[in-house]
């Protein structure tokens, strides 16, 4: 999976500061949840835009909240160098091996969820993309699809979402994951994928991802941080690098805006799809082979 031999993760040997962890997510869920239930209380509504748009740009703007934050309590409260904000932050980009790979990996992923899905009985198939085609007026082909837009999404896809991406995972996962590893992993993983997951709350309240669920999608939600979570935790604490957890969030976030929920429409939000059982089942799957991996790759 890489080149380059990975650097030891230390931090599970630190002694667990719980001072700058509870600044951190209070500051953070603070913020976000402030933006977002002004917005709400506004009107803001997602039922109608589930699986069919790409977020408003305040919404990405939204996703720097946990990664100024991380900045702000590292600097001040840890009082870190400007320097020094590379290892505290995991600042580091490590060998292109393993993007290469998430390009190829991820949107693999996407492909099982959604044939389990579909397979399952869970959703409807349309190659053609209609309701797409209707939106934009234009026709859209099978061969377009996955000739084209598949492609460009996985190749450049991570490329534009890693500006929005990076700004969660210098939070969570260069921030947070090293601060709870003392805990142990187990419980690290645990916490902060219910963190990541609660930190959505408000917007799947407002029905984004499970329209007219929000008390299942919220536990959903949960289950999908705790997933993909770990996937991303793992190679972020092989190869110390946020950077790579950016990268890797970025190229899951042009999956799930991509091709997938059209040619899959009406999927089942909490059983099927990216977002559903086979989505959370998928990534727990592709945690347990990047732990095999990585293992040998240690032992090498």
């Amino acid at each position: 999976m890489s080149d380059a031999a990975p650097i030891p993760n230390d931090s599970a040997h630190q002694p667990f500061r719980p001072g700058p962890v509870l600044v951190f997510v209070l500051v953070t869920f603070a913020a976000t949840w402030g933006v977002e239930g002004a917005l709400i209380a506004g009107g803001l509504r997602f039922d109608n835009l589930v699986g069919q748009s790409a977020p408003a740009l305040w919404l990405m703007g939204v996703m720097w909240i946990p990664g100024l934050t991380a900045l702000l309590v590292t600097l001040f409260m840890e009082r870190a160098t400007l320097r020094g904000l590379i290892p505290a932050l995991s600042l580091r980009m490590g060998s292109v091996g393993p993007y290469f790979l998430g390009i190829i990996l991820i949107p693999l992923a996407y492909a099982i969820m959604y044939g389990l899905t579909w397979g399952a009985g869970l959703s409807g198939f349309d190659p053609n993309m209609t309701s797409l085609s209707a939106l934009s007026g234009t026709t859209i082909t099978q061969e377009t699809a996955l000739q084209v837009m598949l492609p460009l999404s996985a190749v450049l896809g991570p490329l534009i979402n890693f500006a929005f991406g990076m700004g969660e995972e210098l939070g969570w996962r260069g921030f947070l994951l090293p601060r709870l590893m003392p805990l142990g992993k187990p419980a690290a993983y645990l916490l902060l994928g219910l963190i990541w997951g609660l930190w959505h709350a408000p917007l799947i309240w407002a029905g984004l991802n499970y329209a007219g669920q929000p008390i299942e999608g919220i536990l959903m939600m949960c289950l999908v941080c705790l997933a993909f979570g770990a996937f991303l935790n793992e190679m972020t604490l092989h190869y110390r690098s946020s950077i790579l957890a950016g990268f890797l969030h970025g190229a899951a976030n042009a999956q799930g805006y991509g091709i997938w929920a059209w040619m899959f429409p009406d999927a089942h939000p909490l059983l099927g799809g990216a977002m559903g059982l086979t989505g959370v089942l998928t990534w727990t799957a592709l945690t347990c082979l990047t732990i095999v991996l990585l293992r040998r790759l240690r032992r090498d």
